[in-house]
């Protein structure tokens, strides 16, 4: 058996899964992110977890339930072949972390393979997705931010600064003026709030991309609260005859067309995989194919695009970090 954790900034999933990726059992606690809590805090939680399944296995389990191996996927650009973590999202003590090797110590020396969360998505449609049967990929996740990977031969590729992928981060809109008016220092979109960020330095695809950001949009627009709107919400609008949010829809399919094929002639890909909560709504996919079609007629170059959704939702990043593990140890399937 395998222990395979999902960590997210509020939440760590967890899951008891076999080297086939079936799921066994299932679980959730708090990502310790409080005032005062660090590394030693978040090292502290997953020994715990796996403590109690070691326990339960040397109550009489059968041999294959041991834990075999603990495969994780975090926020942040992670250098998989050290387990090193850099910039951990909303893991503010998760930077310049070299997390494999304090969970193996933490964990009676077991092997630990760490990826980035988005990637681990792009890897289970890797392993048993809609990406299977092909060897490059581009995989693009649609959340709180844009996840993203770039697979090659079947494989995330990371680049030197663990940045391939990253694209919440490419501009799409930006004057000179208003690059003049940015103040002094780095990191100035890290430094707010999700949303203050958004409101201040509204330059990224992710924050005119992003579901949490389009849905910032339309409750801004409707004087609503955040939290009164939802990907779901924006289809129940739509579908009611809103023009308004039918609008936003569009421009949302639009910009992510573009970017689709601007991914297309740069890398390649055999097959480009749309994902994240909201393409488990048909209308979603179907609204940015139809603006791939209508792009594409500009250059025969585009002539060859492919556009699916993604096979998997909620459990993709315990699905794709485990095969993380398996590629990083090169076991046999």
């Amino acid at each position: 058996m395998y222990l395979v954790f999902d960590v997210g900034a509020t939440t760590i999933k967890y899951a008891l899964m076999t080297a086939q990726g079936d799921i066994k059992e299932k679980g959730k606690v708090p990502t310790p992110t409080a005032t005062g809590q660090g590394i030693d805090d978040f090292v502290a939680v997953i020994g715990d977890i796996y403590d109690k399944h070691n326990a339960l296995y040397a109550q009489g389990a059968n041999a294959t339930d041991s834990i075999q191996g603990i495969a994780m996927g975090i926020p942040g650009q992670v250098d998989v072949k050290h387990g090193i973590v850099y910039n951990g999202g909303g893991i503010r003590y998760m930077h310049d972390v070299k997390l494999q090797e304090l969970l193996e110590a933490r964990c009676d020396n077991v092997s630990v393979a760490v990826e980035n969360d988005g990637k681990c998505a792009a890897l289970a449609e890797v392993w048993k997705g809609n990406a299977k049967d092909v060897e490059d990929a581009c995989v693009l996740v649609f959340g709180t931010g844009i996840g993203g990977a770039l697979i090659k031969n079947k494989r995330v590729i990371h680049g030197k600064h663990l940045l391939s992928g990253e694209i919440s981060y490419i501009f799409v809109e930006m004057t000179r003026e208003e690059a003049d008016l940015l103040p002094e220092g780095e990191g100035l979109m890290e430094a707010k709030a999700t949303m203050e960020a958004v409101e201040a330095y509204p330059y990224t695809w992710a924050a005119k991309a992003a579901t949490l950001n389009v849905c910032h949009q339309v409750a801004k627009m409707k004087g609503l609260s955040d939290n009164e709107v939802t990907g779901e919400k924006l289809y129940q609008w739509a579908a009611a005859g809103d023009q308004q949010v039918i609008d936003m829809l569009e421009d949302w399919y639009f910009s992510i067309a573009k970017q689709c094929l601007s991914l297309y002639v740069i890398f390649d890909p055999e097959v480009i995989l749309i994902g994240g909560g909201v393409s488990a709504e048909p209308e979603f996919l179907k609204g940015i194919q139809r603006y791939v079609d209508k792009l594409k007629k500009l250059s025969n170059v585009y002539s060859q695009i492919k556009l699916d959704s993604c096979k998997f939702y909620n459990d993709s990043n315990l699905l794709g970090a485990l095969y993380n593990f398996i590629q990083k140890y090169g076991l046999k399937m």
